[in-house]
């Protein structure tokens, strides 16, 4: 656990170039950085409300590092108002976190980094580490999903979305990433998957609620498992059946490998094998509207999907899942996720422009109602 100085220093241009030898509880703005208010009448006072604040840490929220490390906690107004101070900070260069946030555990800064509408993620060579060792023993591995995400990536969702502690769903539960991230941000998590190879491999991976069937009967599923709410939902379906076509080497090498090329071979069950593509999205759209009923009033669903060219055309995948899940959700906006390590085709050339689609949307929807 990172600790905190009991006396917090004042920075500049994030280097300490005062270390106060008294205890100060109260912090403000000035010239955009975090800095002590010395007036000892004020310190006093601030002391006496964080003092009522741990007592109510309960009612309020207050996430867990603060109350770990209360002794170095110190309240924050960015004028430096005490009567108007509801934030605390421990370290000056994380930023502040407000009292009034209901929705994660994260300070005015970090969440401020979240809301950039674009960011670029590529797979991260621990996380890569991680899922192989974990699953070589029982002769099994993660390789054999063949669209994996990042535990990392859905760890930085989770957190913004929710609070410690509370509960996130994934219908499409593959190898369990999403799982993984709720283990890593202390939430609980539940997944459908439907092939049983892939449950195995997640029960490898969590001990998280993992629940092998359909997710198109979302709705029995839950009654069965007692699920009467959750707080939040992430998950990336399939891209339609694009996975199974032919695309240059990545079937040719996968079955050299002898590793999945499709997510499973039910034709009935795995809506990622239909080949209708109107069809397709009814019955991915029927998924997340039968979730509505089940998420929080406040709570949000973000999916992770992209649009797609397959026989020459385009399909507006995200576009359409978003105005049909508009029917019942509110659509907030997207972040978009850019992969920079992919490599390129020369698609087109030289007749015509094809792109390379090397990004992905995030659509973030929320229950109003």
């Amino acid at each position: 656990m990172k600790r905190y100085p009991k006396t917090l220093p004042l920075f500049e241009n994030n280097k300490t170039i005062v270390k106060h030898k008294k205890d100060v509880f109260f912090y403000k703005k000035e010239k955009r950085h975090i800095v002590p208010v010395l007036d000892p009448q004020l310190n006093k006072k601030a002391k006496a409300e964080l003092r009522r604040m741990l007592k109510s840490h309960k009612t309020l929220g207050i996430p867990k590092r603060y109350l770990k490390n209360w002794n170095e906690v110190a309240l924050y107004h960015p004028s430096g108002d005490l009567m108007k101070a509801n934030a605390i900070l421990l370290d000056p260069t994380e930023g502040a976190y407000s009292i009034d946030n209901k929705l994660n555990d994260l300070t005015g800064k970090q969440w401020t980094k979240f809301t950039k509408s674009w960011f670029t993620f590529d797979a991260i060579a621990s996380d890569l580490k991680e899922e192989k060792e974990i699953t070589k023993k029982a002769n099994l591995s993660t390789e054999d999903h063949p669209a994996t995400y990042s535990p990392t990536l859905m760890s930085e969702f989770i957190s913004f979305f929710t609070k410690e502690n509370q509960t996130v769903f994934d219908p499409f539960a593959g190898i369990g990433t999403t799982l993984v991230g709720c283990d890593r941000t202390n939430r609980k998590g539940i997944g459908i998957e439907l092939n049983p190879k892939y449950v195995k491999i997640i029960k490898l991976r969590t001990k998280q609620k993992i629940i092998k069937g359909d997710s198109r009967n979302l709705n029995k599923i839950f009654r069965k498992h007692k699920i009467k709410s959750i707080d939040f939902s992430i998950s990336s379906p399939p891209y339609w059946n694009i996975l199974n076509r032919s695309t240059g080497s990545f079937e040719k090498n996968r079955k050299n490998k002898n590793l999945d090329i499709q997510y499973s071979d039910d034709k009935i069950k795995d809506i990622g094998n239909i080949t209708d593509y109107n069809i397709f999205l009814e019955r991915a759209s029927d998924i997340y509207l039968q979730l509505y009923d089940y998420l929080k009033i406040g709570g949000y669903l973000v999916v992770i999907v992209k649009n797609i060219k397959k026989s020459g055309k385009q399909y507006t995948l995200a576009w359409d899942l978003a105005k049909s899940l508009s029917s019942k959700y509110s659509l907030k906006d997207e972040r978009i996720w850019c992969q920079d390590k992919v490599g390129l085709s020369p698609f087109g050339y030289p007749f015509a422009w094809t792109s390379n689609i090397v990004h992905h949307y995030c659509l973030i929807f929320r229950k109003d109602s």
